[in-house]
């Protein structure tokens, strides 16, 4: 491939960086194959999302895709490599035919933000009156044959359980802030332990997690569709 490509997605990087303001950093990445040992550094970048550098190695998760992956173009994925970002992340490996890439384009949205402003209208959005759930509406999303406890007498116990559990699960990120397969297979877990049969769980997890709880029913539903039709 020829240098002269490589100087278009030069000019290519900060167009993009332009377009799209600081909510991204857009990075070219240099890549040479060596005794079948890949390396490469930092060629051009715009954005400031990350603390790369002209020149830098490349990071740890491209050297980690790489090795999983191949040199295999991949857009829009939710990459958690930077401590406290959430970025969407692109891929694009830049390669004559049948040919080892010579450069990596590489894209990161923060959609961080994003994420605060659906919680934001999720929690504007939601009723006043969640003391209590509709007991008809869960009992319609009630497994067949499943029991209804009262939580008057593991009230304080199920608390625990949730609240151990969302620090165990999510750490330092919120549960909007994950993919929407990650808050699915949280959800199923919790289900799988039978907390959704305790009347109250589900107000006190929409709490705990800052959702609504009828994204909660959403992903129940969703949960029990696919167990039925598996």
């Amino acid at each position: 491939m020829q240098d002269i490509v490589l100087q278009q997605f030069y000019k290519l990087v900060q167009m993009l960086g332009s377009q799209f303001g600081e909510s991204c950093q857009i990075i070219l990445y240099n890549l040479e194959h060596k005794h079948k040992k890949l390396s490469g550094t930092v060629g051009a970048l715009s954005g400031t999302l990350t603390s790369a550098a002209v020149g830098d190695p490349l990071p740890e998760f491209i050297n980690h895709y790489i090795a999983q992956n191949g040199e295999r173009d991949e857009f829009g994925f939710i990459n958690k490599s930077y401590p406290g970002l959430v970025l969407r992340s692109s891929l694009l490996f830049i390669k004559e035919e049948k040919q080892k890439a010579r450069a990596c384009f590489c894209i990161h949205h923060n959609i961080v933000h994003i994420q605060m402003m659906i919680s934001f209208l999720e929690e504007f959005t939601r009723s006043n009156k969640m003391e209590d759930e509709d007991e008809t509406e869960l009992a319609a999303r009630r497994p067949p044959g499943g029991k209804m406890y009262s939580a008057s007498d593991i009230k304080g116990f199920i608390d625990n359980i949730v609240s151990e559990f969302i620090v165990e699960r999510l750490g330092q990120y919120s549960f909007a802030a994950l993919e929407k397969n990650d808050k699915i297979a949280l959800i199923a877990e919790l289900d799988a332990k039978g907390l959704f049969l305790v009347k109250g769980v589900v107000n006190l997890l929409a709490k705990r997690m800052n959702i609504s709880k009828f994204s909660i029913y959403n992903y129940l539903d969703e949960i029990r569709t696919a167990k039925a039709t598996s």
